[in-house]
């Protein structure tokens, strides 16, 4: 007996030694990979791995062929596939790496054609970065805005996975936006927010090591923000779209040679979604709103020498400009006539010919990053997943726990439903719905009743297309509602909750504000966090609906969440101050008076606005005496609720309010029971597709 318990023990440590040994290898592979960002060699590592313990550890072979075919994936090179169906084939006892292979081999079949068009994820990007700009030309670069650094500028290299900064001084003030690279891949135009609450436009060379000098190209007061979409062949040229302080658009080119612009067309606020040079140079292709009154677009071809402009795709459905084919014999769009959004091709020769001709039916709601010189279409699906979804439960505030489960009253959309808030006499709950198609988006307003679950959407006259948050209007007639609408107006608007007809009744200049729109309890003023036109503070606002006098609560250089108490008393908000490098809810009394603290957490890591409020106000009890705060790390990458009394009394509750990134308000029911809140999910990383193979008489090279 005592030789089998020697040999048992033996056996089992054996077993834990090459446990032990097989992690330290995988994550060996993993650093190369995702750290070190060599593809080959972890290529070559996991390989060892899963060729050492195909017989004695199948789990970690199973998992070292997983990772090893998403390198494969990252490269491009189609060796990801054969290794993925391995894995299904040899490793059917391995259900979860199985399971994985199956989504990656399914993506690609179902986007699979007889002809051999496919479409295959080439990279995954980290949370938080913006992917805003077009691909290089050789399908290699992609650019990218890290928010983890503030607003920075990167480049990912697809073919070696490497990322490497093209700028270091972003901060709340200065970041990058949008870019363009040149035809060569060499150059590349970005938008840069100046700290002077415009953009300019800047251009820097992505060859070499370290960060490269930038220079500017262009800067104009009048210009909020530039747009960089395209170079011309002869890179003479950076195809720009202007949005001017009046609200107006220009689609125009600015010279490399010296920045000088030249303006070959004016729209209206809402410009194009891309801008295109034609292959020979000639033409800029672009979509536009077919009227001041939709957001139904078509595309159009002007002559950049100024000869005139040709209507090229003009139909009843939506078509937003794709691109060209390399040879420049199609024009490329996405359209939704068939029914669901594909890809179409229209002939081109000097003018477009024929009629478009269906590539693909169906092609997603992708942002397109342009067709390299391969023929292959690149397109970024980022801030996917983790939608805004509405809850309602029945609340014990005494307690701090919820007395019913939370639920989810609509069904329908799931993922683009927000801002909910009940009517004053309880029977109806209202909320926001995101809708549209490629190229287009806008909000209508569902209304709820809670006695029969019935549910009447409002189309506000004119649409939404920028949504900050509403609230029912005390009379329980109207709806108040902050955003932009179609007509390029920013401010509160009142909707009529029975026709939907929209009124401007506090017009705001800039882009920033009215969030967190609260109505005094008698309706007779209007509370919300906004940021002045040219100031660096935000500010908490009180404004009189009759008078329209408008005056500051509070001032401070970051304001996070804002909340009105139910009485109407006092102001809870989310503050950050960067002089002592710490977050703090304050309560801020309406009628006058010093603000007074209520929580604070030191020294966060980063106090940009950019990775998540530190102190976030959720709502406040029934009773106006104690305010629920949401107590999150950097990002929010861990919360906790806290029951806060005005009287100084802080309890952390034993509560998942299931909040993602984003605080939202909650909002009680008038008998002070119930409670409608907002949640999100985990937000998915950006992705990065390629569509290959897809132009009847081009294929795209490996």
């Amino acid at each position: 007996m005592k030789s089998i318990l020697i040999g048992t023990l033996a056996a089992i440590l054996a077993a834990g030694a090459q446990s032990n040994e097989a992690e330290r290898q995988l994550k060996a592979a993993m650093n190369a990979e995702l750290v070190n960002g060599d593809l080959k060699t972890a290529i070559k590592q996991y390989g060892e791995i899963a060729a050492k313990y195909a017989k004695t550890d199948r789990s970690v072979a199973a998992t070292a062929l997983v990772h090893m075919a998403e390198c494969y994936q990252k490269l491009g090179n189609a060796e990801s596939r054969k290794v993925y169906e391995r894995v299904v084939r040899e490793y059917a006892d391995q259900k979860e790496a199985v399971a994985t292979a199956r989504v990656r081999l399914g993506r690609s079949e179902a986007a699979g054609h007889p002809n051999g068009m496919a479409a295959r994820q080439v990279w995954t990007a980290p949370a938080r970065r913006g992917i805003y700009g077009a691909v290089s030309r050789d399908g290699r670069l992609v650019p990218y805005v890290n928010w983890d650094e503030n607003g920075d500028l990167f480049v990912h290299d697809l073919a070696t996975g490497a990322d490497r900064r093209l700028t270091n001084t972003a901060s709340r003030d200065e970041f990058a936006e949008g870019s363009a690279f040149s035809r060569d891949g060499k150059q590349l135009a970005y938008a840069w927010l100046n700290g002077k609450n415009r953009y300019e436009l800047r251009i820097v060379g992505v060859q070499g090591a370290g960060i490269p000098e930038f220079r500017r190209l262009f800067d104009n007061e009048d210009v909020s923000y530039i747009s960089p979409d395209d170079w011309s062949p002869d890179g003479k040229w950076v195809a720009v779209q202007l949005h001017r302080r009046d609200r107006s658009t220009q689609i125009g080119l600015i010279a490399i040679q010296d920045g000088s612009l030249r303006v070959l067309k004016s729209v209206d606020w809402r410009g194009p979604t891309r801008v295109f040079f034609s292959s020979d140079g000639r033409y800029l292709a672009f979509d536009l709103p077919a009227s001041d009154t939709t957001e139904q677009r078509d595309i159009f071809l002007l002559a950049v020498d100024g000869s005139g402009e040709i209507p090229a795709v003009v139909h009843p459905s939506q078509d937003v400009l794709v691109g060209w084919s390399p040879d420049g014999k199609r024009l490329l769009f996405a359209s939704d006539r068939s029914g669901t959004t594909g890809l179409w091709a229209l002939a081109f020769d000097g003018r477009p010919q024929g009629t478009p001709e269906l590539l693909k039916p169906e092609i997603g709601r992708h942002e397109f990053m342009g067709v390299t010189t391969s023929g292959a279409l690149y397109s970024a699906i980022w801030n996917s997943g983790g939608g805004p979804e509405i809850r309602v439960a029945s609340f014990d505030f005494t307690a701090g726990k919820f007395l019913s489960k939370p639920v989810a009253p609509i069904q329908t959309f799931v993922g683009a439903n927000e801002s909910p808030d009940w009517s004053p006499d309880g029977r109806y709950l209202a909320y926001a719905s995101l809708r549209g198609t490629v190229g287009s988006r806008y909000f209508v307003l569902g209304i709820r009743s809670v006695e029969t679950g019935q549910i009447r959407e409002l189309t506000p006259s004119p649409s939404f297309v920028f949504f900050q948050g509403l609230v029912w209007a005390p009379d329980g007639r109207s709806l108040l509602v902050g955003g932009l609408d179609a007509k390029g107006r920013h401010g509160i608007f009142r909707v009529d909750a029975q026709t939907g007809q929209t009124t401007v009744i506090v017009p705001r200049e800039g882009n920033d504000g009215p969030h967190h729109l609260a109505s005094s309890p008698d309706g007779k003023k209007l509370y919300y966090r906004s940021h002045p036109p040219g100031a660096r503070e935000t500010a908490v606002v009180e404004r009189d609906l009759a008078s329209g006098h408008e005056k500051e609560l509070f001032l401070n250089r970051f304001i996070g969440s804002v909340r009105l108490s139910p009485d109407g008393r006092n102001i809870a908000a989310g503050i950050t101050d960067e002089s002592t490098k710490s977050a703090a809810a304050v309560m801020i009394p309406v009628s006058g008076g010093e603000p007074r603290e209520l929580m604070r957490v030191d020294e966060p890591t980063n106090l940009t606005g950019f990775t998540g409020q530190l102190v976030g106000v959720a709502g406040w009890t029934p009773d106006s005496r104690s305010v629920l705060l949401r107590k999150s790390s950097p990002a929010g990458r861990q919360s906790e609720t806290w029951l806060v009394s005005l009287d100084g009394k802080q309890r952390k509750l034993d509560l998942d309010l299931g909040i993602g990134r984003r605080i939202p308000q909650i909002r009680l029911h008038p008998d002070g029971q119930q409670i409608a809140f907002e949640i999100s999910g985990p937000q998915k990383p950006p992705e990065i597709w390629v569509l290959e193979n897809f132009l009847p008489t081009l294929k795209a090279s490996k």
